[in-house]
């Protein structure tokens, strides 16, 4: 990766650098996103606990104490504070000087690349993102949110506005975008955007408490993975580029069994109803972002039938992301039930998308020299 991100830029030549370092980057990264992602047919999401050590929602530490106030109720309205405009709910579990936006430890030399990951839960998020830092060879510190030396992945659940007692309290889900305090969402990653540290809010996934919020500095890739980081205004605009996971009913069903009665001990049926309940709120709330997402990786079942997928990679035309094409299209045999590949225009929600579509499955043994095939023909 000899592009200028590695060297920081004299005062006179910062302007034009971090251009070039900015226009550089987004590609690459693009690229390496869905190299990694849309060719290789994917496996059942999941994390092993070796994996998830690498990625993202890890507790925070030390002992994680429930504020044991809801927002909204009199007496979170009594501690509410503001600090630049930018309402302190409390419960975020501020400390009393605690600021949201803070002066960066150090200039990184570039503006951030700044992308989001939007999908709904248990969609494969984390073994997308894995495949990535993984891809990029970059080293992770441990923590709750998992930075490396080139790229950071932020959790969008840190943003959640109550801990999972006050969402009981108010009925609501986490999906809702009443639960979700997009204000200092979008202020934040602008603020890193413009190489500003943050005091980022932590959602603790292990206990259900919102802790204490942890010292976020700029990188020079910032990830936002989640729910919602295409949906509010304020942060969509700050992104470079907008990437939805879009996984059809049964193939999410398939998905979610998998994981959840082998993990969690879930009935079949229980995954189901799960499903069934979140339905309304991730239809209002989370899956209209792909309208405005630059490009959508779909997961669809195979002609085929299940296990077997169909995989899209919708790309706007004229967007934000380095549109991938294929020279023709391919069929690749030697497993069962083998592998096509294809390109078409058609219109996604109004916008003219071009896509490039693999239905089946590569040949496992003989994986190296299949994606050289692939690789050639892109």
């Amino acid at each position: 990766f000899d592009f200028p991100i590695d060297r920081a830029p004299t005062d006179r030549s910062r302007s034009g650098s971090m251009a070039r370092s900015h226009s550089l980057l987004l590609p690459l990264v693009a690229l390496v996103f869905l190299g990694q992602r849309a060719f290789i047919a994917p496996r059942t999401p999941g994390l092993r606990s070796s994996d998830a050590r690498l990625l993202v929602a890890l507790s925070a530490g030390g002992n994680s104490v429930s504020t044991g106030l809801t927002w909204p109720s009199p007496e979170a309205e009594a501690k509410l504070r503001e600090v630049d405009g930018i309402k302190l709910y409390p419960t975020h579990a501020w400390t009393d000087q605690m600021k949201p936006i803070v002066p960066a430890s150090k200039d990184i030399g570039a503006t951030p690349v700044v992308i989001g990951v939007a999908a709904d839960s248990g969609c494969g998020k984390s073994t997308f993102l894995r495949r990535i830092l993984g891809a990029l060879g970059t080293e992770v510190s441990e923590g709750h949110t998992a930075i490396g030396d080139m790229m950071t992945v932020v959790c969008l659940d840190d943003y959640h506005t109550n801990d999972r007692a006050g969402r009981k309290a108010t009925g609501l889900t986490a999906l809702d975008a009443r639960e979700n305090d997009f204000a200092l969402m979008g202020a934040q990653i602008e603020a890193l955007k413009n190489g500003q540290a943050v005091y980022k809010p932590i959602y603790n996934h292990d206990s259900g408490f919102k802790d204490p919020p942890e010292l976020l500095q700029p990188n020079k890739v910032m990830v936002f993975e989640g729910l919602h980081p295409i949906y509010d205004e304020k942060a969509r605009s700050q992104l470079d580029l907008g990437i939805y996971i879009d996984i059809v009913n049964d193939v999410k069903f398939a998905w979610k069994v998998q994981r959840d009665v082998q993990e969690r001990g879930w009935t079949e049926e229980q995954v189901r109803e799960d499903i069934n309940k979140r339905l309304p709120d991730f239809s209002k709330y989370v899956d209209p972002q792909k309208a405005n997402a630059d490009v959508i990786l779909r997961y669809e079942p195979s002609d085929q039938g299940l296990p077997y997928l169909k995989v899209k990679l919708i790309q706007k035309k004229g967007g934000a992301f380095p549109m991938i094409t294929l020279k023709k299209d391919l069929t690749l045999k030697g497993s069962k039930p083998g592998a096509t590949l294809k390109m078409y225009d058609q219109d996604w929600y109004g916008n003219d998308v071009t896509v490039v579509e693999m239905d089946g499955e590569i040949d496992m043994d003989n994986m190296e020299a299949q994606l050289k095939e692939i690789e050639s023909n892109i």
